[in-house]
């Protein structure tokens, strides 16, 4: 039930499609490329389109699948640029079409699950665990605005998490997350899962509101290559033009009821312990809560839409 790619030869690059045999999955198949280098290496997998409205982090996966010269590679580098193919062809934010459910809560999947389930168990075993190093780009959905991050997972073997902290540190977005707090903090993430079983792994995010910001674009494209050379698949020098901030935890804060939300600051603000940062309203107009920060810290990501309902993030605080 778990598909093998085909590698192709060494200084090469080979472009393929590979189908589940699970059955909730037939009728999909999904497009990678595998940049085959001329030398021995690691292999690295590079994936997008968790989510199938993050386009900057899509689009940055086919350049990469296009402009990587199999001459300077070492090892293999694969790229498979839209995973949750449903979610991107119906343009659905966070979750998929046919479950409701949000695929990058589900690692390493389920094989008897639902659709959702079934794909990040097929994804897992396929695309990230038969590798040594794994990167995941994302971009805000069509819902979010966000700072550019880099996020990685400590409290695993020293010698997974010292490179997944390089490979984030390579990226040189404006921050690095290592840790996601709070009541409704997500768990099942591509590259969390990924750490546990031994891969070195980041997240990496820039974009955002389901746009297609090109400068975000060169973000990743450039800091792919660097956390590439970590991996030990690119030579050169991994060192980014500027370094991240490092945050301990960037805390997600869900909406306590239902209504339209008014957000008073901006993805990258810096706010205050008591600061109000929105409100949320009634249908009719009415007050029904008003949000402040609970600490000192900076917004990493805040949800643009109006409409929330309890429990939906409303921002993340990182501090």
């Amino acid at each position: 039930m778990v598909a093998t790619l085909e590698l192709g030869n060494g200084g090469e690059r080979h472009n393929g499609t590979v189908e589940s045999e699970l059955a909730v999955l037939r009728g999909w198949s999904w497009p990678y490329t595998v940049v085959h280098g001329a030398h021995d290496g690691p292999r690295t997998t590079v994936t997008a389109g968790i989510h199938g409205c993050e386009y900057v982090s899509i689009y940055a996966a086919m350049r990469l699948a296009r402009e990587l010269d199999p001459a300077e590679v070492m090892g293999q580098v694969v790229v498979v640029p839209v995973v949750n193919l449903p979610s991107y062809w119906e343009r659905t934010a966070f979750v998929g079409p046919y479950d409701g459910k949000n695929l990058n809560r589900l690692f390493p999947g389920k094989s008897t699950g639902t659709f959702s389930e079934a794909l990040a168990y097929f994804a897992f075993n396929t695309f990230i665990l038969p590798n040594d190093a794994y990167i995941d780009l994302h971009g805000g959905d069509l819902v979010e605005d966000l700072a550019p991050f880099a996020g990685y997972l400590p409290g695993t073997d020293p010698a997974v998490e010292e490179r997944s902290r390089a490979m984030a540190d390579a990226f040189g977005l404006s921050y690095i997350i290592s840790r996601f707090a709070g009541a409704s903090a997500p768990t099942g993430l591509t590259f969390t899962a990924a750490a546990e079983r031994g891969v070195a792994s980041v997240l990496a995010e820039a974009g955002g509101c389901g746009q297609l910001t090109l400068d975000d674009v060169e973000l990743l494209v450039a800091g792919t290559r660097r956390a590439l050379t970590v991996a030990g698949n690119l030579a050169g020098d991994p060192t980014p033009p500027q370094p991240s901030r490092h945050l301990d935890q960037s805390e997600h804060v869900a909406a306590g009821c239902d209504g339209f939300w008014i957000c008073d600051v901006q993805a990258g603000d810096h706010v205050s312990e008591g600061q109000e940062l929105g409100r949320i309203l009634g249908i009719a107009g009415e007050l029904r809560d008003t949000v402040t920060a609970q600490r000192d810290g900076v917004i990493t990501v805040r949800t643009t839409s109006a409409a929330v309902k309890k429990g939906g993030m409303l921002f993340s605080l990182g501090s």
